[in-house]
């Protein structure tokens, strides 16, 4: 008799935002780092924030704008609420100017759809790391590299801003 292993996991969803949770999206960046490593192609992680004038979180506006991407990304991107204020994508076969050109799409559709609706100030900020199929570091690196180029987009200014850093492998 044949068994057949049980690859399947459990898959947890943000009530609030209708996204993939946290949990989720740590499984599902582990395969997808292997699938990258495994047959060299590009993949990028994308962290996005939503402030108000004042920098705060805009915590509920979340929601609408994870409507929004899930509208304006790819079947085969991942999108989860990575934390109480922030968005991740995870962004399979996907170079940086890929990556760089779906940031200013957001950019775009925040200021075109969200502002005029709210009549507030909304500024979003993205962090971005890309890595080649061949240089693909572990899930963590990953994600404290997007995490540090989230928090220099972050960084005192007030307009919308994307900071895109290289993996660890990239950068020596």
């Amino acid at each position: 008799m044949i068994q057949q292993a049980d690859h399947s996991y459990e898959v947890y969803v943000d009530l609030a935002t209708g996204l993939y949770d946290r949990r989720t999206m740590w499984s599902r960046l582990a395969e997808e780092v292997a699938r990258a490593q495994r047959y060299h192609y590009p993949f990028s992680l994308m962290l996005i924030t939503l402030r108000n004038r004042d920098a705060k979180p805009e915590v509920e506006e979340l929601p609408e704008l994870a409507g929004l991407l899930k509208q304006h990304t790819r079947a085969a991107d991942i999108l989860a609420r990575y934390s109480e204020d922030t968005l991740a994508i995870l962004l399979p076969c996907t170079d940086e100017q890929g990556a760089v050109r779906l940031a200013e799409r957001i950019h775009q559709i925040v200021v075109e759809k969200m502002l005029p609706q709210h009549h507030t100030m909304h500024t979003v900020h993205i962090g971005l790391t890309t890595t080649s199929g061949e240089n693909v570091g572990d899930k963590v690196a990953l994600v404290e590299q997007v995490e540090w180029a989230l928090r220099k987009a972050q960084a005192p200014g007030g307009e919308h801003r994307t900071v895109v850093v290289p993996t660890p492998a990239q950068a020596s």
